[in-house]
């Protein structure tokens, strides 16, 4: 968010957008009593609106940059030869017995 406002003040991008975020972290320590910083998805989203992409050319960007980092990281955890089932440790999963029983039809 730095680096766009910035940008903003060498007049390369307008700055509206950030200045929006800017506005909604602000009212967010308002409302919260602590501050709550913009993730990454918000971030993306004021520098593709402040680079003037249209939204749905935007959103189609942010899922294709979000699909490169899933792969990446699935890639990753193959490499290292561990799971790649999520942020649960191995000791809260439930063990897998294989696939239920299918229900036998009855007749009427």
């Amino acid at each position: 968010m730095q680096l766009v406002e910035e940008a903003a003040g060498r007049g390369e991008v307008a700055g509206h957008f950030v200045a929006i975020a800017r506005e909604i972290e602000r009212q967010l320590i308002a409302m919260k009593g602590k501050p709550i910083p913009l993730n990454i998805d918000g971030a993306t989203a004021v520098i593709y609106a402040e680079l003037g992409f249209p939204a749905p050319l935007a959103r189609g960007l942010f899922c294709l940059s979000r699909s490169v980092g899933i792969l990446a990281h699935a890639w990753e955890q193959q490499c290292q030869g561990g799971r790649n089932k999520g942020p649960l440790p191995k000791g809260w999963l439930w063990p897998y017995g294989g696939p239920a029983p299918r229900p036998v039809p009855t007749r009427a």
